[in-house]
């Protein structure tokens, strides 16, 4: 009778779970290739504009192709804005849904085998669960390193942010800086980032051994907690923090422009229900403030910071803006050369694991311009040299978890080669 009650109540909360899932039944994702600078300015007014369409992948330059995921209430619509303008829409999803239920289907059904969800390193997982593995892995780490958990404040529901520090005796040791998921949609960065952590915890390999040895780590897996646990909980393509945003019914911010570096300029929108809102001041969002602080307060022994997106096969640093902000030339740090020495080294370590093409070098020229975000401020303010933002594999949002270990293979072997290249 126990094991029948057991099995009921498990039944009702996936029944919960899985009504309170927003349905993308009926939503597209529309491809163009704008073909003049008339086009790709249209499209970049149309992305931080009052329509409120989702890129997916945004406007950058003239020949390359953006993606818009468009509800069943705007297409009608988009189709007649993007035709008006002489673009092609092209159907590349042609039902969103089709995408989350394959997702879901195998993550409730290992909920059913093993009562509740369980941590696992190669799947994806709650953010209570991160946060638990966090600590279990914490209090096992090996005699030769130290490593704690701490929390850098609190996001705007209350959730700790923490970060995980591994450490060993010993002064003047330099260290590196790794977070993610500050876009709360993009599952593959913290999936990924885990990896990274429970390799330098366990010592799992001989380049683990080496780099603990030799530097500490700070691994922020999840900084936006609030906006994460929303996309499991309700809304998988999230992508903000979840403050409202006084006077509207929209919430805020878009938390890579919410940085207050060269603040709300470029690549942002002043609408507070844009997906790329910059919020109503510079680092106004508390899950920011953390970050700035910390990034501030450990940037004189940082030697590289690396903040985690998804997705495009990317190796970035600033700058993201353009020469005094008039959107035509980008600027370029005074140390380019060498950024981009330490880029080749990664992407070309990256590229060879699995014989893929990555992109690298400035933000503003390698994916589109945009201020306000993590790796400016890290190099702007914290005085971070190396300030790195890579954008992961997949060609969507919604990736299979059979791509978290290559994700993850790929990207090691990128880590190891930055900090051989910056330190070696």
């Amino acid at each position: 009778m126990r094991t029948i009650l057991l099995a009921a109540l498990l039944a009702a909360v996936l029944s919960c779970a899985l009504a309170e899932r927003k349905s993308y039944d009926g939503y597209t994702v529309l491809e163009v290739e704008p073909k003049t600078e008339e086009q790709l300015k249209f499209l970049v007014e149309l992305q931080h504009g009052p329509e409120l369409l989702d890129f997916w992948t945004e406007p950058t330059r003239v020949g390359s192709s953006v993606s818009i995921m468009v509800s069943p209430f705007q297409f009608r619509k988009a189709q007649v804005l993007l035709r008006k303008h002489g673009l092609k829409p092209q159907r590349t999803v042609e039902n969103v849904q089709s995408l989350m239920g394959p997702m879901w289907a195998g993550i409730d059904d290992r909920m059913h085998a093993k009562g509740g969800m369980v941590f696992d390193i190669n799947n994806f997982n709650t953010l209570e669960d991160i946060y638990s593995w966090m600590g279990t892995t914490a209090a096992n780490c090996p005699a030769a390193i130290t490593c704690r958990v701490y929390s850098i404040g609190e996001s705007s529901e209350g959730r700790p942010i923490n970060v995980f520090h591994i450490s060993q005796a010993g002064s003047n040791r330099k260290a590196y800086w790794i977070d993610a998921t500050i876009h709360a949609r993009e599952w593959i960065a913290p999936a990924t980032v885990l990896k990274v952590l429970d390799n330098l915890a366990r010592r799992g390999d001989a380049n683990a051994v080496r780099l603990t040895d030799r530097y500490d780590w700070y691994i922020l897996p999840v900084m936006n907690p609030d906006g994460y646990k929303y996309t499991w909980d309700s809304e998988r393509l999230w992508r903000k923090n979840r403050r409202l945003n006084a006077g509207t019914s929209c919430y805020v911010t878009d938390l890579n422009r919410n940085f207050n570096f060269r603040w709300g300029t470029e690549g942002i929108s002043t609408n507070p229900c844009a997906e790329t809102f910059c919020g109503p001041t510079g680092g106004s969002e508390p899950e920011t403030q953390g970050v700035q602080a910390e990034l501030v307060r450990r940037g004189p022994t940082v030697l590289a910071s690396v903040t985690v997106h998804s997705y495009g096969n990317m190796w970035m640093f600033p700058w993201g803006n353009t020469v005094n902000h008039a959107g035509q030339t980008c600027e370029r740090a005074s140390d380019h050369a060498e950024l981009m020495r330490v880029s080749d080294a990664t992407a070309n370590a990256i590229e060879n694991t699995y014989n893929t093409k990555w992109a690298r070098g400035n933000s503003c020229e390698v994916i589109y311009t945009t201020t306000g975000g993590t790796d400016d401020y890290a190099k702007g303010v914290a005085g971070i040299k190396y300030a790195f933002c890579p954008e992961l594999r997949g060609s969507n949002f919604v990736i299979n978890a059979n791509q978290i270990d290559p994700s993850y293979r790929e990207f090691w072997n990128g880590i190891v080669a930055m900090c051989d290249s910056i330190n070696g």
